[in-house]
């Protein structure tokens, strides 16, 4: 893919950074946005850009990180800007995070700040925009407790997408865990949630452990440990502080789960039928183990 800056996005990009951009470096990232790193006279910042018309593609996220830019010391990137520019193009634009060794400290901090998340006070479970997990709408619905949330605004709609791919046991299996959820689910009070904390989208940088990329919600706290354990090992470090500073429930582990059967499905959905296998153990193990 090309490093430079498109054409149709340089205009409106360089108005608002008030200056021309004078390096764009692509850098990795997910398979839904284009991301540089540009350079101007006034220091580095972040461009994501896309031209998938998602609902509101970059005002959910923008409200994402400022929410959580409010709720936690650790390090969130702060928001430029964000809108729409010529030729289909949707944008945001945010504070540049240079990145730094992973350490000791970063992970117990790391640990301490996602508790601090976790504790923010939350008027209810949902009742927020609909904003997306992926390129995935995502609704937030208010419910009155974690396991109607959890089933209503998280699996059903997943379930729904992914029917081609369930077979009528699979179903079965999922309206087993329906009956049990209420106890399978400890009871807690609502909390302010990253959403999508899968590690690559916690950062390593130079202020420390940085948060990106969200898909907040008043959910349930279990959501974020749950993701955060997904796609591979988390430090002992993270966890240890984390329970320092505000204890899980006991059996949180085995729960592990019952949580990611939310992002599995999606993951189902976006990536398809090499994900099923995995949707089906951590459905079994959710019924079994919870």
């Amino acid at each position: 893919m090309p490093e430079s800056l498109p054409a149709a996005l340089r205009p409106q990009i360089e108005m608002l950074l008030g200056g021309a951009v004078t390096s764009a470096a692509r850098l990795a990232g997910g398979d839904i946005n284009d991301v540089w790193r540009l350079g101007t006279v006034r220091g580095d910042t972040l461009l994501k850009a896309s031209r998938r018309r998602l609902p509101n593609p970059f005002s959910a996220e923008a409200a994402g990180l400022e929410s959580l830019r409010a709720a936690t010391p650790l390090t969130v990137p702060a928001v430029t800007s964000h809108g729409d520019a010529p030729g289909g193009w949707a944008y945001l634009l945010l504070e540049y995070l240079p990145p730094a060794p992973d350490t000791p400290a970063t992970q117990e901090a790391l640990g301490r700040g996602l508790a601090a998340l976790h504790r923010t006070p939350a008027p209810g479970f949902g009742g927020t925009a609909p904003n997306s997990f992926g390129r995935l709408e995502q609704v937030n619905g208010a419910e009155e407790n974690a396991a109607s949330f959890f089933w209503n605004q998280r699996l059903a709609p997943q379930m729904h997408l992914a029917d081609r791919h369930l077979s009528t046991a699979d179903h079965a299996r999922f309206e087993a865990l329906r009956s049990r959820l209420g106890t399978l689910i400890p009871p807690e009070p609502p909390a302010l949630v990253h959403g999508d904390l899968w590690h690559g989208n916690v950062l390593s940088t130079v202020r420390g452990p940085a948060l990106i990329d969200p898909a907040a919600a008043y959910s349930h706290r279990e959501v974020d440990i749950a993701l955060l354990h997904l796609f591979g090992s988390v430090p002992e470090r993270v966890m240890a502080a984390y329970q320092e500073a505000y204890p899980l429930t006991p059996g949180w582990r085995e729960r592990l789960a019952l949580w990611n059967l939310y992002p599995l499905l999606a993951h189902l959905n976006m990536f398809g039928e090499g994900y099923l296998g995995r949707v089906r153990a951590a459905l079994e193990a959710a019924i079994t183990r919870g």
